[in-house]
């Protein structure tokens, strides 16, 4: 009997979080009404356990045109089981079409598209969040074009980013090919000729030797620890992200936000409620939640914003001036798109100087191979001859 978490509201207002074993989600559902609770949020504790047993994510293509014909049909009339079986027919990926296939019996049992797709675990979580905000604010297929759009930049980046380190990474393996031969056959032969005419090895000598025994004898056990640590640490939940990728990750986040708060509250939805239904696609867990905490106790968004620290000033002020303008949505949509364009700039800018300096650092390399090879045999000129 699977087991459901539910968030939902009671009859005096309050938010609760419920756990509750039923045979189906009708009947989970009827014993909530039965109890006065208005159910916010249902997760299916099986869900976590389908992650765990290995389930495939779709690449980032697949979800872009999953989002884009999905909000294409929806807009001309069509439901969701229709949309799905046509994708389900369409793929003829086998992998692609299981997944089409399971959503469509999962929505035509009364489960949400959201819900679907989460118990699939093949999407990424911000679009299953995007997709839980879409359907509760009824704007579902604006929604989807709206993530189509992140989803095709996010395409057109990394296919900027990996034809920029086509030719650096093609220089690092020959690079590193050439190092390996040189510290694998040439220095060692290089020096026994040297210890055997009674020279002495240079500093530049000694230390790559030092180097290459360590990474001969402790190479595979430093890996297979740091695959433990990085396996267990991902095991816990935690993650691990360079700080200029984390930088840009925050952009994009604040953008998704930004711009789902701007729809919903065009669309006539309050800021608390937008901002409630927003909170999914934060991967900062619980931030989305204390600002709504903090607009419901009487502050104003900016002073929100103000007040959980973690935005810019930049931020802050926008929303003020739009708060004081009455234009609070166009503001929200500026900052979307300040955001986007910002992480999108970074991750080209970080692209070009990718090459440069993976060249640099693979010369440096070469040199000093090349430096402590030459130097044995400099050094034997200077022993006195037999």
């Amino acid at each position: 009997m699977p087991r459901f978490k539910i968030t939902a509201y009671d009859s005096r207002g309050g938010r609760k979080t419920l756990r509750l074993d039923a045979a189906g989600e009708d009947e989970m559902l009827r014993e909530l009404s039965a109890n006065g609770y208005i159910p916010i949020s249902i997760k299916t504790e099986q869900a976590a356990e389908a992650r765990g047993a290995g389930v495939k994510k779709l690449s980032v293509s697949d979800q872009y045109m999953f989002c884009s014909m999905t909000s294409a049909f929806l807009r001309s009339g069509l439901s969701l089981t229709e949309i799905l079986g046509i994708l389900q027919k369409q793929t003829r990926d086998k992998k692609k079409s299981a997944v089409y296939g399971a959503l469509r019996e999962s929505v035509e049992s009364g489960r949400s598209l959201a819900q679907s797709m989460r118990l699939q675990s093949a999407f990424r979580d911000s679009l299953t969040g995007i997709v839980d905000a879409g359907e509760r604010s009824s704007l579902l297929p604006e929604v989807l074009e709206k993530a189509s759009t992140m989803l095709r930049s996010e395409m057109s980046i990394r296919r900027k980013i990996q034809s920029a380190l086509i030719y650096p990474a093609l220089m690092l393996i020959v690079g590193m090919c050439v190092v390996a031969f040189l510290v694998a056959y040439v220095v060692p032969r290089m020096t026994d000729i040297v210890v055997k005419a009674g020279g002495e090895l240079p500093l530049a000598t000694r230390a790559l030797l030092a180097l290459s025994s360590a990474v001969k004898y402790g190479g595979i056990p430093s890996v297979a620890a740091l695959a433990a640590v990085y396996f267990a640490a991902k095991k816990r939940g935690k993650n691990f992200s360079v700080p200029f990728f984390r930088d840009v990750r925050d952009h994009m986040t604040v953008s998704l936000v930004f711009a789902q708060l701007s729809a919903l509250i065009k669309s006539g939805v309050p800021l608390v409620l937008a901002l409630e239904m927003s909170e999914n696609m934060d991967h900062i867990k619980g931030r989305t939640r204390r600002l709504a905490d903090s607009v419901k106790r009487g502050y104003r968004f900016s002073q929100s914003l103000e007040r959980e620290g973690s935005y810019s000033e930049d931020i802050t002020a926008i929303v003020r001036i739009g708060e004081s303008g009455g234009n609070l949505p166009d503001c929200l949509d500026r900052i979307a798109e300040n955001s986007w364009e910002f992480a999108q700039t970074s991750i080209q800018k970080w692209a070009s100087l990718a090459e440069p300096i993976i060249i640099i650092a693979l010369g440096a390399a070469v040199g000093f191979v090349v430096m402590a090879v030459l130097l044995p045999i400099f050094s034997l000129s200077d022993l006195p001859s037999l």
